[in-house]
C-alpha cells in the first residue's frame, strides 16, 4: 500500500502555530500545530510533559480535534486567563 506524503514535508517536523493555551493555578496547559509527513500533528502538552497528540490528515479534523480537546480541558477546570493558586 502506497502512501501519500505532504509535498513540503522537510524530514523533521516543525511547529506550525499554537492552537490555544489555557491555565490551572500555576500550570499552563498549549496546544500547538506541527508539521507532520501525513499531515499535521496536534501537540497538548503541560510544561514540558506531552499529554496527547494526533496526526489529523484534513484541516477539517485538525480544527475538530483541537476544539474537542479545548472543550474537555475547560470542564477540568482549566481556563483561558491565569488563575491563582
Amino acid at each position: 500500500m502506497s502512501v501519500i506524503q505532504r509535498f513540503d514535508w522537510h524530514e523533521e517536523p516543525q511547529q506550525l502555530s499554537p492552537a490555544w493555551t489555557l491555565h490551572k493555578g500555576r500550570k499552563t496547559a498549549r496546544c500547538a500545530v506541527w508539521s507532520h509527513q501525513f499531515g499535521w500533528e496536534l501537540r497538548l502538552t503541560v510544561g514540558a510533559e506531552l499529554l496527547q497528540s494526533q496526526v489529523c490528515r484534513s484541516q477539517d479534523a485538525l480544527i475538530e480535534t483541537q476544539e474537542q480537546w479545548h472543550a474537555a480541558m475547560l470542564k477540568k477546570g482549566w481556563a483561558t486567563a491565569p488563575t491563582s493558586a
